[in-house]
């Protein structure tokens, strides 16, 4: 079965999911990955995030700002003010 890219519109059989737009992407889409803080956790930001500093930064510190279901996360303030 294979399924649309929300990025560039191909049609491909393995998609991932960007946990910084919620948008489905392919292998060809996806900048970079790496592992969440819990072993099983996958975080994955597609290449327009990756332009987005804020995102970007938020990938480095490992901390997903979309959930797989797609809820928002808000990211935890360092000075809590």
């Amino acid at each position: 079965m294979t399924v649309r890219c929300e990025r560039c519109k191909t049609e491909v059989y393995k998609t991932e999911f960007c946990n910084y737009c919620g948008r489905t992407i392919c292998n060809n889409c996806m900048k970079s990955s790496s592992r969440g803080s819990p072993k099983p956790n996958r975080l994955v930001i597609c290449k327009d995030c990756w332009g987005k500093m804020v995102k970007r930064r938020a990938f480095k510190h490992k901390r997903a700002l979309v959930t797989a279901l797609g809820a928002s996360v808000v990211p935890s303030s360092k000075h809590g003010g």
